[in-house]
């Protein structure tokens, strides 16, 4: 017994048995769980395992199975289903360290590079203590897309921005004034630059940001690019029935 705690404690600290299955404890990457544990819940892991490794040893398989059950592929799907964010309260810390924590477990994609590329802000929002998306909608007397509804957001400049954030961030402001201050950066939707290049001729990446509470602020879209800027609850969203789908078009 002692040989084979021995084995697997060392491969729990390389993240083998659980990478075998694709499935940590806290996070759906083996290796991030082993990063994110502290030395408290290292040693008490070791304990519930030398605890295990007694009863075993004195044949108490049914309270070895009690000690394990909350380990075990089922319950660690369940804890991660009921951690949603509530779109009946207000976005707050909690809720938005979920998304922020779900942004960094997306998998990371590899893809050819775009000589345009672009950025666009998921503009996350409280309107009147209500989760909200903020949308613009586009100057009549632009050349490009005029009249239609977009996220906030533009073309990469390779004198002004540093990253794909620094884009996003500098066109909001350029576009609408009055945020609340500050933005806070959730993180960037890993998706594939090249599907959205094939819907419109541009590699664009998105970029979560949380605004704050927009119910009460003045803001003022800027009239050379910006028409509009206006919100939509975040729960209106998940109505299935609302969207619209056809082949080789991005869903509306």
């Amino acid at each position: 017994v002692a040989a084979l705690l021995e084995k697997i404690g060392k491969q729990e600290l390389e993240g083998g048995r659980t990478r075998q299955r694709q499935l940590g404890v806290l996070r759906e990457d083996p290796a991030e769980d082993m990063r994110l544990l502290s030395a408290t819940a290292v040693r008490d892991r070791e304990e519930t395992l030398q605890l295990c490794a007694n009863l075993a040893e004195e044949g108490h398989w049914e309270e070895v199975r009690e000690i394990l059950q909350p380990y075990s592929h089922n319950n660690i799907l369940k804890r991660r289903t009921i951690r949603k964010v509530n779109l009946a309260q207000s976005l707050n810390i909690s809720g938005l360290e979920m998304l922020r924590k779900a942004l960094m477990r997306m998998p990371r994609r590899v893809v050819q590079a775009h000589q345009k590329r672009a950025g666009v802000v998921v503009a996350l929002c409280n309107v009147d203590g209500v989760p909200s998306l903020m949308f613009e909608k586009r100057s009549t007397h632009l050349r490009a897309h005029p009249d239609e509804v977009c996220l906030p957001g533009g073309m990469v400049s390779d004198i002004e921005d540093t990253s794909i954030v620094t884009t996003c961030l500098r066109e909001m402001h350029e576009e609408i004034e009055g945020l609340p201050q500050p933005i806070s950066v959730l993180g960037v939707l890993r998706c594939n630059w090249g599907e959205v290049h094939h819907l419109v001729g541009v590699a664009v990446t998105p970029v979560v940001c949380f605004v704050g509470e927009v119910g009460e602020a003045k803001l003022k879209p800027n009239p050379d690019e910006v028409a509009e800027v206006f919100t939509i609850p975040l729960i209106n969203f998940l109505r299935r029935d609302d969207w619209i789908s056809r082949e080789g078009f991005a869903p509306i």
